[in-house]
Parts: C-alpha cells; structure tokens; sequence
C-alpha cells in the first residue's frame, strides 16, 4: 500500500497509521490528497466509485459546507512552580482544549530550556472540543550536575496539524539544595620544621557531591593557642561540585634549643550551614644552640697613605666562615690619639654563615705640618652584642711642602754700581721645585732705612715651574763729589706664612769736577794776570837801562820816577805771582795759590796807589779772582 503523508509536516508514514510518526498529527481521515490508493491486487481500479465520487443531491445540505481546520489550544496550567531533584522529576497538569474540529495532536515543548533540563509530556491527541488533563514531567538530564536553583521555562503548546497555531505558558522549575557538606582535608597532614618557625600546608574542601556553593571563613587552633595562621583567601568561596585548595601560611613558637614538640592544629571553616574542619599535626625540632664563633676583621690595605688631608678608601672584610650562624656586628673606629675619623659605607652589617662580607670604608686625619710625615695607629672593631673583635692599622698622613719652602729668590745684579740717585735691580722668584702654585708679596729695605725700594709688580703669582720677575727701583741719595759709598739691600718674598730672602748692594759715587776746574781757574787767572801786567807795555820798547835809571831816581826820591819803577816793579810781581799759581797746582791743599792771588790783588793795587801804569789793572785783578777760586777747589773735601 502506498504511504500516507503528512498534511503538517510532510512526512511519509504508513498506509494504516492513524497519526503522523514525526509530528503526531491525526492523518486518519478521507481525505481525496491523502487516502491511500487501492491496491491493484485486491482488483480495485483506483479511481473512486460512482457513488463515493459523486455525492447524492438529495444528502447535500442548501448551504455552503465549512472545511476542517484547526485551532488555537485552549491551556491551563495547574501548578506554576515545579520542583526538580537529581533522581526527582517533577511533575504538573496541563489541562487542554481541543477547540478545533477536527481530531488534533497538542504538542508541549519548552522554548529557550536549559541544557539540563528534559521535558516530556503525555499523550494529547484530542477529539474535536475534547478537554483533558495532560501530565508534563521535567527531569533532570543523567551525569549532569544541577545546581540549586529557580528558572522560569516557558512551555509552548502548540497543534500538531498547523504548527502556527499555538499559545505560550510559564512554569517556574526549582532546582533544591542537594547534597551532604563538604569533606575537608588537610595536605600534608604531618608537617615537620627544623629550626625554623614558619610552615605552611593546604586545606583542601571537596564540595563535588553538592549541587550548590559553600562560604566559610577560615580560623587556625592549637591546644595552647601560640600558633598564627595566615590564610590565601581568609574567606573560601566552594562552587557546587568543585574542590578548592587554601594555602595556610603559620608561624609557631619554636621550642627551646635541644628539644621538639608536637601540636595539633585544626582549621575551621564557619559559614551559613553546619562548621566543617580538618586536622594537621605540627612536629617543631630546635637544634642545640651551637657554640659561639665571633667574627674575624681584615683591613685591606692595613697601611693607609693620605696626602694633604685626603681620605684613603680601604676595605674591612668580616669573616663568619667559621660561624654556625648569622652574625649580626656594629662596625666602629678607633684611634688612641683621637685624630683620625672613620666613615663606613654600612655600619651595621648582617654576615651570613661560612661567608666573607666586604664592607668599604674611609679613614681621614687633619694634616701634620707642610712638609713632615706623621703614623696614626687605629683600629676597626666589630660588636656582635656578644663579643667584640678588632684589627690594627696605620695611617699615614703627610702634607706636602708649602711653594715657599722650596722657592728660591734672587736679585740680578748682585752689585750695582752707579752714579745716579737710582738704581734698577731684577728680583727673580723661583717656583720650578714648587707643586703649587706660589703667591708672595715682595718687601725689601736698605741696611741704614734711608733708601726707598718700589716693586714692580709687587705681588706675584708663579705657577709650579715657572720663575716670576719683578723689577726693583732703588732710590738713595749720592754721596758728596768724589765720594763712593754703598749700601746692603735686603728682599724679600711672603706668601703669608714664611718669607724667603735675598741681598744686593747699591754702589753709589759722585764724580768730582773740581780738580779740572780748579786747574782751568788758575791757568785762566794766572795768563789774564800776566797779559794784565803786559797792557802798560804794549806799543813800547823797552829799554832795560831806562828800567834801571828810573829805579835808581825813584830811590833817590825822584817823584817823577815812582809811575814808571811801580809799573815796572807791578808787572814783574805779577808775572812772578802767576808762575806762583802755576807752581800751586802741584799741590794739593791749594794754600799756595790762594796766597799768589792775594799778593797779586795787593801788588796791583798798591802799584796802582804810588801811580803806575792801571790799564792792565782790571785783568790782573780778575786773574787773581781766579786764582783764588782755583785755590779754594783746590783744597780736599771733609
């Protein structure tokens, strides 16, 4: 026979099936689309009868007959809350409507449920304007954990024959606490500590056989109540059907050296339902305290060298390789004479056992005197509260010469000769042994105070190396003509603090002029003496026996003969006079020609007084005038 489709879903089903297989849809009815074929073996033809394809006129009603069709599902529910164990079901009435008329299968299937959830119902095949109460159970899906909770499920029912006709409920399914409390352990449940305090372990809580979470907050007890716990989380949060792992972190007394104990320690969960808790026991072991080995010091370098108040760096080395433990020391400086200050990079300083800690330290002295070497013995010591230790060393300050110890200063020339009121030194300052630079003030004096001494510059600066100069005026007044005299200068360069000196000597002479002019004085006064003496005789002859006559009238008393015997007499006096000078030169107090030149004024005058000849008088007397001078600078200077 051939299939019998589906007029709601399309499906092919048997020839004898009263309702869709797939959809549950009543396809039992004669229906031209849908009945089934007569079979050509029983002898049916196929096509239908005279009878049955054409209805008797007199049967049919006047009016218009309706065609079958199907209506929305009359629904109500009711139980609105149901409730849905593991193992459980759940279970409520739907009472149903068939409003259509025609037979209609009521489909009841849950929209947007949870993947968890299974919903069945029974059979609802309804007869036309049929009304039955149809069981809807909701279970739970095998292997698959729920957890406690209220969802609202909205049930559509739905006709099985136009899909499109439906109408929507909703139930609430509640899911319940189930499930005994959580197991709680402890992991490892024996902990052991050797010399220490501090220990940790895990509590673990199984809450796999629960379908809804647990909160507990977390507390650790011991018998004695010594030991604190730390919890990570304080408070633990168990998911339904999971485990979780507290890490519990505790410090414990330890016992005293030498000994162990053992403690019970229990944690404790407290939350909404009954407490749970789990045990672990604690075993503490203190070793014997081992016998105390201080620390040993090493000074690297031992002999410290510092130069003008520098710090040398040195290392102090702290060893604790024979120590069975930590070694905590204070590390100071000492020194007998208190002049040397230590400077540590770390004063307090933790050395572990069986290890060297190097810490770097500083040691500094005010400097001794420029130029000298002092030793400072001192010592580093370490305090470890229970003993003390200490190493020696030596620190070795010295200050370097100061610029002026090792200058030298000079003064070029060493003897100056002159016939000036001034003099010109040069004063060299010599730092080429110096290291610094040197900075002095130039200073001098003469050995009578009498002189006056410039600088130029009178301040200088050398770098080390270097020579500076300077030049030096003196200012002295000359000795009298003809006269040397000399002086010590002493000079001196200060930077401050110390001086450094050197001497010269000023030679000074005045030349003496008056021996020339002394001798130019009398040859000019002797020749204007002899050419004076000569005038009255110019333009004459002289007759010597007439010389003679008068001379011997003028002693008989001849008045007239006195003007030509005194003229005479005059001239030759001089002359002899002037030779006189002349012969004075060769003395040396010139006594011999003051005297010619006195003679020779009262010759001339007398001469002119008895009446000679007085026109070579004025040359005579200006030559005596000379020869006075001449005389008088003739004589020797006190």
């Amino acid at each position: 026979m051939a299939d019998r489709i589906c007029p709601a879903c399309g499906a092919p089903n048997t020839a004898t099936a009263t309702f869709c297989r797939v959809c549950d849809t009543y396809i039992d009815w004669t229906d031209p689309t849908t009945a089934p074929t007569a079979d050509p073996a029983d002898g049916a033809t196929g096509e239908p009868d005279e009878a049955s394809a054409e209805p008797d006129e007199a049967e049919t009603p006047t009016a218009t007959r309706r065609d079958p069709r199907a209506e929305v599902p009359v629904v109500t529910v009711d139980d609105t809350v149901v409730v849905v164990a593991p193992g459980a079901p759940g279970t409520t009435t739907v009472d149903l409507r068939n409003a259509s008329d025609i037979v209609d299968g009521i489909v009841i299937h849950p929209e947007a449920a949870p993947s968890w959830l299974v919903v069945t119902h029974d059979d609802a095949h309804l007869m036309p304007g049929e009304s039955r109460a149809v069981g809807v159970t909701f279970t739970t899906r095998p292997g698959v954990l729920v957890v406690a909770q209220e969802t609202s499920v909205p049930l559509v029912v739905r006709s099985s024959v136009d899909p499109e006709k439906l109408t929507q409920v909703v139930v609430r399914v509640a899911v319940p606490r189930v499930g005994p409390p959580p197991t709680v352990s402890s992991r490892p449940a024996l902990v052991h500590l050797q010399d220490t305090t501090d220990g940790w372990f895990t509590v673990s809580f199984d809450n796999r056989g629960a379908n809804f979470p647990r909160r507990y907050r977390l507390a650790l007890h011991d018998p004695e109540d010594v030991v604190r716990a730390h919890f990570l989380p304080p408070v633990v949060d168990v998911p339904a059907g999971e485990t979780v792992d507290v890490g519990v972190r505790f410090a414990a007394p330890a016992p005293e050296p030498g000994r162990d104990v053992t403690r019970q320690l229990t944690v404790t969960g407290t939350g909404d339902d009954e407490p749970v808790s789990a045990t672990a026991t604690l075993t503490q072991r203190t070793s014997a305290a081992p016998v105390h080995v201080p620390v040993t010091l090493r000074l690297e370098p031992s002999h410290l060298r510092a130069t003008d108040g520098e710090a040398p760096v040195f290392d102090v080395l702290v060893d604790n390789r024979a120590g069975h433990s930590g070694a905590r020391v204070t590390l100071t400086g000492r020194d007998a004479q208190g002049a040397v200050a230590f400077s540590f990079a770390e004063t307090r300083v933790v050395v572990a056992p069986g290890t060297v800690a190097t810490v770097r330290a500083r040691a500094r002295s005010t400097p001794p005197a420029p130029g000298t070497t002092e030793s400072r013995p001192f010592a580093v010591v370490a305090n470890d509260g229970t003993s003390e230790v200490e190493t020696a060393g030596i620190l070795e300050v010295s200050a370097r010469a100061a610029p002026i110890t090792t200058a030298r200063i000079r003064v070029e020339p060493a003897t100056l000769a002159t016939e000036h009121r001034q003099g010109s030194f040069l004063v060299q300052v010599d730092n080429r042994h110096g290291a610094d630079t040197l900075q002095v003030q130039l200073a001098g004096a003469d050995e009578f105070g009498r002189a006056r001494l410039t600088f130029t510059p009178p301040v200088m600066a050398i770098a080390p190396g270097q020579v500076g100069t300077a030049r030096l005026v003196v200012d002295s007044p000359t000795p009298p003509a003809g006269k040397t005299s000399s002086r010590r200068l002493r000079v001196s360069a200060s930077d401050g603090r110390a001086a450094i000196e050197a001497e010269a000597v000023l030679a000074q002479s005045t030349p003496d002029h008056r021996p020339a002019a002394k001798r130019w004085l009398v040859v000019l006064g002797a020749l204007l003496a002899m050419v004076g003496a000569l005038i009255p005789w110019l333009g004459e002859m002289i007759d010597p026996d007439s010389i003679v006559r008068d001379a011997t009238n003028a002693f008989g008393g001849d008045a007239s003969a006195y003007a030509g015997t005194a003229t005479a007499g005059s001239t030759v006096l001089v002359f002899l006079l002037a030779l006189l000078m002349l012969l004075g030169l060769n003395g040396s107090s010139g006594r011999g020609i003051r005297f010619a030149a006195l003679l020779m004024v009262i010759v001339a005058v007398a001469a002119a007084v008895v009446g000679a000849d007085t026109r070579g008088l004025p040359l005579v007397l200006l030559g005596a005038v000379f020869g006075f001078i001449g005389g008088v600078l003739a004589r020797s200077p006190r």
